[in-house]
């Protein structure tokens, strides 16, 4: 896009949320709709341990591949990373740090998922939405777990209590009723003068949640001539299921998070939802994090990957499906840009549940999709999305910036064209690089058609003019009785590899109206 006319879209537009410096930044994940998913898949009530030990092993996969992260806290379907306070983790950019966490979790779910339920097939795709928030001493982080395990525990006794009664023979609601206005004091009565069971023996792992951090471990490395062991200390990532509201633990382990004296009350007000501004075009912007290695362990095909490609574009068809408010998507290499109605309600417009949502459900149509496209390639390991998140006030600055995304997919895939042909032919990278330095396009097309006889705009149109997704009305057979030749119109998502030119917008004037326009 580089000198281009619309590359005033990304300077004016493509703003960065810096988190605030010297804050600890918790990036807390939660389950979508898992109260429905829990039922699909069967899990045992009130806990099911399988699912922790499941949310357990994402939350170590994250430590081992963010170093950044110092604690981990989970309950239930929810998980708390926290980030050391000087983190430069993406020098503190608030859409890459939480996406790239949304999506990572929600890959390393789905490949584990086997481990841990070997005999259930996932009948429904999971997913997570997240949310940043900075807490900005030790006391605030403090009371912030300590706030989650409280609620940990008030939530786990309630459970515990409910699934006995309705075990028991009780109905929900006679359950929900009897528990009505109770106390810890009474529930734990009940428990143990109905069913006999005192909550203290129940596992730790449902009453206290689990801790994922680093811990201190003395191991033998050799031994010396006299044949002594000599030991030396190293950090080993720990599940544990601790206290963590008392001093106690933190005494402990002083270096995870220095002692102060914790109090949880009022940390919600470090949780601010930010809200994107009304009547503005929304665009979630997904991208494969280090694509380039990704693609050199599964043996994309270079310049361009067909197979590669059509699952980026069967990812953003499951998309549109799954959210009515895209009216259209646009993506090419390793990109997706959806971009949502300007009346959007969506998560009531509140960006890190949009943001977060949309990059987990692609994350998750990409790694279910597979299979489909690539029969013969296994997944070496979890690919992993970053997204942003872009508001345009008008249609015309919207158009100009699909028409930004076309245009470095021009000059992209013209060059990289280029390269690989050079490289295919004997050169080395370097030396491709620098044939290119400083040609133009007219150049390239040069290049390409003198020493490979390859006219450019011959190439596949996906390629080089990438891929455009919505919804286009057809008409299909309808038998009515006493009627023939009925019709009736419905929307299919559909994919094509035109020009956003004018020309494409004037043919297509319905797809940026309002969705109840279009019914």
């Amino acid at each position: 896009m580089a000198n281009s006319e619309y590359e005033y879209v990304k300077r004016e537009f493509e703003l960065d949320s810096l988190l605030p410096p010297s804050n600890w930044i918790v990036v807390r994940i939660d389950g979508c709709h898992f109260h429905r998913f829990s039922k699909i898949h069967t899990f045992e009530k009130p806990n099911d341990e399988r699912a922790l030990r499941l949310m357990n092993a994402c939350a170590t996969s994250m430590l081992e591949k963010f170093p950044d992260i110092v604690f981990a806290y989970g309950v239930s379907d929810e998980y708390s990373f926290v980030f050391r306070e000087e983190t430069e983790f993406y020098q503190r950019r608030e859409s890459k740090i939480l996406s790239l966490c949304v999506s990572y979790f929600t890959s390393v779910y789905v490949m584990k998922w086997k481990d841990f339920f070997p005999n259930k097939e996932l009948k429904e795709p999971p997913y997570f939405d997240g949310r940043v928030v900075c807490y900005p001493n030790l006391k605030t982080i403090r009371d912030y777990l300590a706030w989650r395990q409280v609620d940990c525990h008030i939530n786990n006794q309630y459970n515990t209590c409910f699934w006995s009664l309705v075990k028991s023979g009780k109905t929900e609601k006679e359950a929900q009723q009897a528990l009505k206005g109770t106390f810890s004091k009474d529930k734990n009565e009940l428990l143990s003068q109905q069913f006999q069971i005192n909550y203290d023996d129940e596992p730790a792992i449902f009453r206290k949640g689990s801790c994922v951090y680093r811990d201190k471990v003395e191991t033998m490395v050799k031994t010396d001539r006299c044949g002594n062991p000599i030991k030396r200390t190293r950090l080993v990532i720990t599940n544990a299921n601790v206290d963590i509201i008392g001093p106690e633990f933190w005494e402990n382990h002083p270096y995870i998070l220095r002692e102060e004296k914790c109090r949880y009350e009022n940390v919600m007000k470090f949780d601010i939802n930010h809200r994107l501004p009304p009547c503005n075009w929304t665009v979630v912007r997904i991208d494969i994090c280090k694509f380039e290695q990704f693609s050199l362990i599964h043996s994309f095909d270079k310049p361009n990957d067909e197979a590669a490609l059509r699952l980026m574009n069967a990812s953003a068809s499951l998309m549109m499906e799954s959210f009515p408010d895209i009216v259209f998507g646009y993506g090419f290499s390793n990109e997706y840009s959806f971009v949502f109605q300007d009346k959007t309600e969506l998560y009531q417009r509140q960006e890190s549940l949009i943001l977060s949502s949309c990059t987990s459900r692609f994350t998750l149509f990409y790694m279910m999709k597979w299979k489909d496209f690539f029969p013969n390639k296994d997944l070496v390991e979890p690919p992993h999305f970053e997204a942003e998140l872009l508001c345009y006030p008008k249609q015309k600055i919207l158009c100009d910036y699909l028409s930004s995304r076309q245009a470095e997919c021009h000059t992209t895939n013209q060059y990289s064209t280029c390269f690989w042909m050079l490289v295919k032919s004997g050169k080395s990278e370097n030396e491709a690089r620098e044939i290119l330095k400083g040609t133009l396009s007219k150049d390239k097309n040069e290049l390409l058609f003198q020493q490979f006889h390859l006219n450019y705009n011959n190439e596949p149109a996906v390629f080089r003019k990438g891929s455009c997704t919505y919804r286009q009305k057809v008409e299909e057979s309808a038998d009515a009785e006493g009627r023939e030749n009925t019709t009736r119109e419905r929307w299919d998502v559909i994919v094509a590899h035109a020009d956003m030119g004018t020309e494409f917008w004037r043919k297509h004037p319905y797809i940026l109206r309002k969705l109840d326009l279009l019914g």
